[in-house]
């Protein structure tokens, strides 16, 4: 018994002093490693190049994602390894707009905001900013061309967003609006098409292939008429619904916002990309002029 005193206990003599060490080294670790932060990531491999959101090229700068994150992720955590990563697991999105009476008098190009609501204090994941000439916002208003750039939380472009000049389907049936995705550097991750269809709004969602992966179907009315509140989007075929693009108040900014709700089993972020590219279209086609009114005319 002495020898176990100073010396040290053996497990057969006291079971439980081992068990109880154990749980103790184990809590010391996790207590350390909460004060951590990921500071390293695994190198994507340049030779996979496929539909995967993992095949960015090129190296980038790590993503610092605390360790106490863990708790919300459950078994789900993971250290992002590129800014198409921080939309696993995510199923809602909102889009909100930056702006100040400058921006209102001037009529300077767009700023947002992309946050998660369902998770504590709505958490920014993006920071969007737009890109286009001053004639076109003058003269073309919230029908102009732009390039939207999305970056995460290291400053690092995470996508990027290039519409072009289109009409709308009022007065012109042909050359209506289109939005392309990009994810650096410089890949096409797929296509928004606006589709035709008489007194209705109505998108089409692609790949890189061209193959329809979502439809979106919007107001019955003209888009000059009337300021839709939700959008559906469908399957391919149009058969089911499986997500909305809502436009609503948000009691706490005190500003209108986009809620994009997509299912949860959408597990590709290239999917949720183009979602999410789709709602800049439908807030730059339905809801951008209403917040500022020195636009001269419809999306027509």
């Amino acid at each position: 018994m002495d020898r176990n005193i100073f010396g040290g206990y053996d497990n057969e003599t006291f079971p439980d002093l081992q068990e109880c060490d154990s749980t103790i080294a184990s809590r010391i670790t996790t207590s350390m490693a909460s004060h951590n932060v990921v500071s390293s990531q695994p190198l994507m491999n340049n030779s996979n190049n496929n539909d995967s959101d993992h095949s960015f090229s090129g190296n980038r700068r790590p993503i610092p994602i605390s360790v106490i994150d863990r708790d919300h992720f459950a078994f789900s955590f993971h250290s992002p390894i590129n800014g198409l990563d921080l939309m696993r697991n995510v199923d809602q999105l909102i889009i909100q707009q930056n702006s100040d009476l400058s921006d209102l008098l001037a009529n300077t190009e767009n700023r947002y905001t992309v946050k998660i609501p369902t998770r504590e204090n709505s958490e920014v994941i993006y920071y969007a900013t737009e890109s286009s000439t001053q004639y076109q916002r003058m003269c073309f208003g919230s029908a102009r061309a732009f390039n939207m750039r999305l970056y995460d939380r290291t400053d690092q472009e995470a996508m990027s967003f290039k519409r072009r000049l289109g009409c709308g389907y009022c007065t012109f049936c042909f050359h209506l609006q289109k939005l392309e995705v990009w994810v650096p550097p410089g890949e096409l991750v797929g296509t928004v098409y606006q589709k035709w269809k008489p007194f209705q709004t109505s998108f089409e969602v692609c790949n890189r292939h061209e193959q329809v992966l979502y439809m979106i179907d919007g107001p019955d009315s003209f888009a000059c008429c009337h300021k839709a509140e939700i959008f559906h989007i469908y399957t391919s075929d149009g058969s089911t619904q499986i997500g909305t693009i809502v436009h609503q108040w948000d009691p706490v900014s005190v500003r209108y916002q986009l809620l994009l709700q997509m299912p949860s089993s959408i597990t590709d972020n290239r999917h949720k990309a183009l979602l999410l590219g789709s709602a800049f279209l439908v807030e730059y086609m339905f809801f951008e002029g209403a917040q500022k009114k020195v636009c001269l005319g419809c999306c027509c």
